[in-house]
């Protein structure tokens, strides 16, 4: 009996150690869209970035489309950016810079 409880337990050890989950860790993604935008902007400056949309192209595969925007002293106009980005499995792969008014439908492509 306790030898069975054993095999149970370390199978259930193993299994566990073992799955691994087929979707991008989120922070995973998170950090490689700040470490993008962190190369955008001089190195201590005050930035921050928004998701305005996210599509699922794949179990791996995502586009997001962000803005981005320098915090200037009170009396510039702030420096802000639009990018579509292309994250597989979490790490960035593409960037793609957007003018910031543009209109822009982040879905899965269709066949026809």
């Amino acid at each position: 009996m306790r030898t069975l409880l054993m095999t149970i337990t370390i199978s259930s050890l193993l299994l566990l150690c073992s799955t691994s989950t087929p979707l991008a860790n989120p922070s995973s993604a998170s950090q490689s869209i700040n470490r993008f935008v962190e190369s955008l902007y001089p190195k201590g400056s005050h930035f921050f970035w928004v998701i305005n949309d996210t599509t699922r192209e794949s179990e791996k595969e995502m586009v997001v489309d962000i803005n981005t925007m320098l915090h200037s002293t009170a009396n510039e106009e702030a420096n802000q950016h639009r990018f579509l980005l292309l994250l597989i499995d979490g790490e960035l792969l593409a960037a793609q810079k957007i003018p910031l008014g543009a209109k822009v439908d982040c879905k899965q492509e269709q066949e026809v």
